[in-house]
């Protein structure tokens, strides 16, 4: 649990009665996500200052949600007890890809274990990027790639890494990504995406052109989390340019100016987002089942590549410097994972 700004706990909470059409699931990996887990431990997430009305869809101002809060939702886990009415649906020692926050074991229905159940052999470790490489899919999707497009990638964590290489697959001719870290920087280049160093006093727009042509790219891809980085990618792309986001912004921040390039060269802005409600925009073609479902056969057959991604592994019980790490030297860290060894 986060327990408030800064703090990440072990707590013991007792799972209830395992029912007819229920099965156990022990975890054996799950993943942090650096965007909104870290957002809730900052203190920054905007759900936490702002009250959201579920039925009008807008933040009204109010007191938001409190501490704790249970983080995750990238979890592989065992199956090792069934209820006995799915006995004839689940196989002990299946494994499953669940939506829950991180902790030792889970109950969940039947059905829903059947429908993320892993094929045999899929690394548990590999299953971690499913939902993050469908977040980065819905990005790809909403940017409108057209074959021959360059791109360009603000932000290479995980989410901007997947989006990357996704976008290759989707036809762009050149993907170009952004960061100020070198390790994300050399991973990029290794997995076909031209590095541009944000680190430095170079003008990233300048530098993105002398890459692409000087009219710019044709969209751009923003998964930093930052205005800064949002404001960039607006600044990369052409007049009449699409810039879709896929990052969530929280926190005070600034350096996004919308009185520039946004309203001088007619950039069309996109929100990608894949739940809480949201139809795909190719709905009824593309729904959330079809998105998962494509993501999920992208990173099994290794078309996107995600074995290199993990940098670091604690177990569970040093849930707390996992935590401690990405947010202390972030400059070190792509994805890091929870295991669960006994």
């Amino acid at each position: 649990m986060i327990t408030g700004p800064g703090r990440v706990e072990i707590v013991r909470e007792h799972l209830p009665a395992l029912g007819p059409d229920d099965v156990y699931a022990e975890s054996v990996v799950s993943g942090i996500s650096h965007g909104t887990e870290m957002a809730w431990v900052a203190g920054d997430a905007a759900s936490l200052h702002r009250s959201w009305d579920p039925q009008r869809r807008i933040f009204l101002d109010g007191a938001g949600r409190d501490f704790p809060v249970a983080p995750g939702y990238e979890t592989i886990a065992r199956v090792t007890a069934i209820g006995e009415a799915a006995v004839s649906k689940v196989n002990i020692g299946d494994l499953v890809t669940l939506d829950r926050p991180h902790g030792t074991a889970h109950i969940v229905p039947a059905d829903a274990a059947i429908a993320s159940r892993l094929p045999a052999g899929v690394d548990p470790e590999r299953a971690v990027f499913f939902i993050l490489a469908r977040v980065a899919l819905g990005g790809v999707h909403d940017a409108e790639i057209r074959l021959g497009d360059t791109v360009v990638v603000v932000g290479l964590g995980t989410v901007g890494l997947l989006a990357g290489q996704l976008a290759r697959l989707a036809g762009a001719a050149k993907v170009i990504g952004v960061d100020r870290y070198p390790l994300r920087l050399d991973t990029a280049d290794s997995l076909g995406v031209t590095p541009v160093c944000a680190a430095t006093e170079d003008d990233i727009a300048v530098q993105v052109r002398k890459l692409c042509g000087p009219h710019g790219a044709d969209l751009a891809i923003e998964a930093s989390g930052s205005y800064r980085g949002l404001h960039e990618a607006i600044r990369c792309v052409r007049v009449g340019g699409r810039v879709a986001t896929v990052a969530s912004y929280n926190g005070h921040q600034t350096g996004l100016r919308l009185g520039e390039e946004y309203h001088r060269n007619r950039i069309t802005l996109v929100s990608s987002m894949t739940v809480n409600g949201c139809p795909q925009r190719a709905h009824p073609a593309w729904d959330l089942p079809r998105l998962s479902a494509t993501a999920r056969e992208l990173v099994i057959t290794g078309r996107v590549h995600v074995d290199s991604l993990v940098t670091h592994r604690f177990p569970f019980s040093e849930a707390a410097k996992a935590y401690h790490l990405i947010a202390q030297r972030p400059e070190e860290t792509i994805k890091v994972v929870l295991t669960y060894d006994k």
